[in-house]
């Protein structure tokens, strides 16, 4: 049975002058576990996205949403917001490819079998050869891109982009299995805080 698309709300910890900012988590995150716990699952995309600030998508076999979210999605990274884009190994790739296409005309593409990501120690994310960054259960890879920064990859291949569009940050990941929860540790945890303060352009973000 085809899984439901899920949104989880965290809401964060700090009021913004126009209210509560929201980051919402999109997509196949049955298997998904974060450090927060203060979760909210709804069944559609907020009508209104003015008081969120992220969106983290995890896609799906089959993508659940519509052109108009699409145009949506890109209307609020053009404004400032922040988007995660993760996809994995086939066929979990169906929400990304279909934004990646319309923002990029690429989608990702491959199979590897990595267990530890080089990391770029001069990317977005601040990583350094201190941090592990676990490549996936099962990865893809995504083209280069001269408007993407690539921060980890999988035999030379980019594995984890980040970049600027309008005035908004993203983040493609094709390895987002290593979020699982039978996957999740220290390094997991670390990385998603790194990848979380990057779309809120904030040097450390605390999770609870």
């Amino acid at each position: 049975m085809q899984k439901a698309l899920w949104l989880i709300i965290f809401v964060s910890s700090y009021v913004t002058g126009q209210g509560i900012s929201q980051t919402i988590v999109i997509g196949n995150t049955n298997n998904i576990c974060f450090s927060d716990s203060s979760l909210t699952l709804v069944d559609s995309l907020p009508g209104n996205l003015e008081d969120c600030e992220a969106i983290f998508m995890f896609s799906n076999a089959t993508s659940n949403l519509s052109e108009t979210d699409v145009s949506r999605i890109e209307s609020f990274l053009l404004n400032g917001g922040g988007v995660y884009m993760g996809s994995d190994n086939w066929p979990l790739q169906a929400e990304a490819n279909q934004i990646t296409k319309e923002f990029y005309q690429k989608e990702s593409f491959g199979l590897y079998d990595v267990d530890v990501a080089q990391v770029n120690q001069v990317g977005n994310l601040k990583l350094s050869e201190k941090d592990t960054v676990p490549a996936g259960k099962t990865t893809s890879a995504f083209p280069l891109d001269y408007r993407l920064t690539v921060e980890a990859w999988v035999d030379d291949q980019p594995l984890i982009l980040t970049g600027n569009y309008g005035k908004g940050k993203i983040v493609i990941d094709t390895g987002y299995s290593r979020f699982y929860c039978d996957q999740r540790n220290e390094h997991t945890d670390l990385l998603f805080k790194k990848i979380y303060g990057f779309l809120r352009e904030e040097e450390e973000v605390k999770l609870r």
